[in-house]
């Protein structure tokens, strides 16, 4: 297959329909250039939790935020799911390079676009999801606030939330992400998902995931 200029090629198996996607990553980059360990957690556990009940994913209106590469919202498309991919406009190039790229897979069972978003500004979106996926978003103090905006305009009544994280060891993204939970529980009930529940061969202790529903 053909490398993109300053990419590599990361193959990533879809096991329960024996596909494999190939995901472009840059060589050189900070976020949004590879694909992090909470992807492949949350990945994997929407392939165990589909598996498990057929419906999970198929025909769900499904939005991915802070995408990155992708690899969430083009698994969640590989179950069936009809998915929109958001991140910032200048994360939207290569994101879409990887839903081109994986047309001849993910096209079979379901649906993904992308849409550039930015937390805390009004969408376009049009949609009440049936789920909100999203990994290793909490980096910056300055987008905790209005991450927790977007998902909250976002989430309607019957909307599932699941969020996967890797607990990094610095204070400051210790300090960040205490103060996403802080605020995140005002508006949402939150059930953390052990790893007795997730894939038995992809999860980590030091990889947290929840699953968060809307306060009423």
């Amino acid at each position: 297959m053909e490398i993109e200029k300053g990419t590599f090629i990361r193959d990533y198996d879809i096991t329960a329909i024996s596909e494999t996607l190939n995901l472009y990553q840059k060589i050189e980059g900070d976020v949004s250039c590879v694909v992090w360990d909470a992807s492949i957690v949350l990945a994997k556990y929407l392939e165990k939790r589909n598996s498990e009940k057929k419906d999970f994913l198929n025909g769900n209106k499904v939005v991915e935020l802070g995408a990155g590469l992708g690899c969430v919202g083009l698994t969640a498309a590989c179950l069936g799911a009809q998915v929109i991919s958001t991140d910032l406009p200048e994360c939207i190039p290569l994101l879409n390079l990887n839903i081109s790229k994986n047309e001849q897979v993910w096209s079979k069972y379901g649906q993904i676009k992308s849409s550039p978003l930015k937390w805390g500004e009004s969408n376009d979106l049009n949609i009440i999801p049936d789920k909100i996926l999203l990994a290793d978003c909490v980096y910056y103090e300055e987008s905790i606030q209005p991450l927790i905006e977007t998902l909250v305009e976002l989430t309607g009544p019957e909307t599932e939330i699941f969020l996967c994280q890797e607990m990094r060891e610095s204070e400051n993204q210790q300090k960040y992400w205490k103060i996403f939970m802080t605020n995140l529980e005002k508006h949402f009930k939150m059930r953390h998902v052990p790893p007795t529940e997730q894939d038995e061969d992809f999860f980590s202790l030091d990889i947290v995931l929840y699953k968060l529903e809307k306060r009423r």
